[in-house]
């Protein structure tokens, strides 16, 4: 089943070039702007966010994505005014699912403050997964995003595998969030890694929902996953699977082939387990992201 999602994605790739001459095509694009999310630098972050910010920029990344973390002891006034220093912008941020659903013009205008376009709603409980929660949060989140859009904030749903599980008929969590929400009102975070793991096939996702997914986690996975589909013990999966960009099997050129249809506007490295050196591990990522061409 890997090889055949690897197939397809290289497959999908190949005939969009075709439609436009044929394997002759010099590949030239590239992605200019190259993010990281803090949660990869989570140890070092927390106890020292103006040295981590520093190391971030000086390696060669542009901007940052946030989480709550960033939070935990410190003020949005002070977490942006320590971007702005380091010479970054944070362009997203993380937010909890209470955040996004309850208070969303609060959210919106929080994330207003910090420059950030977009709120993403990473994890939703384990409790909450059945095909009538998942109507409920798709119905949830339509209402928050359409108030978040009126205050000028983009409201984004990060995946995970669990999205793509089978809920009775063939239809998953992500058919579910794509189907019964707005495209006006919400957007979608596709984290390659996970979505890859899941089987799930990227190019007809892109497809389903042309233009939605405005953001992408770029995180390499290394090894076959096919023992780990069904598992959620995440730490485990990402010691086990997941490596730096560029050190892995995931096809990235051949998805980002296609961003005329995905929409991919944020391409946002992350590592849930890098290896010390830190900077090292997060230049092998920056350098890896820079160097692709599609």
């Amino acid at each position: 089943m890997y090889s055949r999602r690897l197939f397809m994605g290289t497959a999908a790739a190949a005939l969009g070039m075709s439609a436009c001459g044929g394997g002759h095509k010099v590949r030239a694009s590239k992605i200019d702007k190259v993010g990281i999310q803090t949660y990869t630098l989570r140890d070092i972050f927390e106890p020292d966010p103006v040295g981590t910010l520093k190391m971030i920029k000086e390696v060669g990344y542009d901007y940052v994505e946030l989480n709550g973390r960033n939070f935990a002891e410190r003020s949005i006034e002070d977490v942006k005014t320590m971007i702005d220093d380091a010479g970054l912008y944070s362009p997203a941020t993380h937010i909890s699912y209470d955040m996004g659903v309850k208070t969303p013009e609060m959210t919106a205008k929080a994330c207003q403050a910090l420059g950030c376009k977009f709120a993403i709603i990473p994890w939703v409980d384990e409790a909450q997964r059945k095909k009538e929660d998942w109507v409920r949060h798709a119905a949830a989140f339509d209402t928050a995003g359409k108030i978040m859009n009126d205050h000028g904030v983009r409201l984004a749903y990060h995946n995970h595998q669990f999205e793509f599980d089978d809920l009775g008929g063939g239809e998953t969590a992500m058919d579910i969030l794509m189907d019964q929400t707005s495209p006006e009102n919400m957007d979608f975070e596709l984290d390659l890694f996970w979505t890859a793991l899941a089987s799930a096939n990227i190019p007809a996702l892109f497809e389903k929902g042309k233009g939605r997914f405005k953001l992408c986690h770029i995180k390499d996975m290394k090894g076959d996953p096919k023992a780990y589909y069904e598992s959620r013990d995440y730490g485990n999966i990402s010691k086990e699977l997941m490596v730096n960009v560029g050190e892995g099997e995931l096809p990235f050129e051949s998805y980002f082939a296609l961003n005329d249809v995905s929409g991919l506007q944020y391409f946002i490295t992350e590592h849930d387990n890098p290896l010390k050196p830190y900077r090292n591990s997060i230049k092998v990522s920056h350098d890896a992201v820079r160097a692709m061409r599609f």
